[in-house]
């Protein structure tokens, strides 16, 4: 036989349960998948990533922004961007790739951060497969956040 103490209990938790589901993000929108697939539902904001990659190097991250630059020649990477913050984002053993009309889609990626640095070859080499690139400005190594996606779901813009 439950006390009122004990049906009080289980109906407060029942009632915070409840109330916890109701504020959950909502899951992910539809789009179009490519690579493996997304696993992770919660996004971490990419200004954290940003400011403090090495944080994030040894666990795969879900990533949410919007595609600014996309390789004109295959699609085999693309800038994402959210807010001032940005990252290149290249695809697992070359597996995969995005459209090149992309730039301007909405996207979560789902993979690993890496900080690296490029040469001055690399970076002229991504400047110029670019959309508004510039080979020549590039001057030296360039310190830079990439990230290896191993999924991406592409929701296309209006």
């Amino acid at each position: 036989m439950l006390t009122a103490r004990t049906a009080s209990l289980i109906l407060f938790v029942l009632v915070a349960a409840f109330e916890s589901a109701a504020g959950a993000p909502s899951p992910i929108p539809p789009g179009s998948d490519f690579g493996a697939g997304l696993t992770l539902s919660e996004p971490t904001p990419l200004a954290e990533v940003v400011r403090a990659p090495e944080k994030f190097e040894a666990r795969p991250v879900l990533l949410h922004g919007r595609i600014s630059d996309v390789c004109q020649r295959k699609g085999c990477w693309v800038v994402l961007r959210d807010g001032g913050e940005q990252v290149r984002v290249r695809f697992h053993d070359y597996s995969f790739f995005l459209p090149t009309d992309a730039a301007g889609s909405e996207a979560f990626v789902e993979g690993l951060v890496k900080v690296e640095e490029l040469s001055q070859k690399a970076a002229r080499h991504y400047a110029k497969e670019s959309v508004d690139g510039d080979p020549d400005s590039i001057t030296g190594p360039q310190r830079e956040v990439g990230f290896t996606a191993t999924g991406v779901r592409l929701l296309r813009a209006p």
